[in-house]
């Protein structure tokens, strides 16, 4: 008889990542509790948003010596 592994913290994500891809029934209960208490990841903001034109030109310069 085999017996499974613990699932891990890494493989409970994985597990619950592929569970929102596939989808659930909206009048499900499950759905209805995961849409109450599980948050939406937020935005991933943009890394153009925190690199400046300055530092780019800066490196660039330092390339050219």
């Amino acid at each position: 008889m085999s017996h499974k592994r613990p699932l891990s913290n890494r493989g409970a994500q994985k597990l619950g990542e592929r569970e929102r891809m596939v989808g659930l029934e909206p009048d499900d209960d499950a759905a209805r509790w995961l849409e109450e208490n599980d948050p939406k990841p937020p935005p991933k903001q943009p890394k153009s948003a925190t690199k400046s034109k300055v530092l780019h030109r800066w490196h660039q310069r330092q390339q050219q010596r």
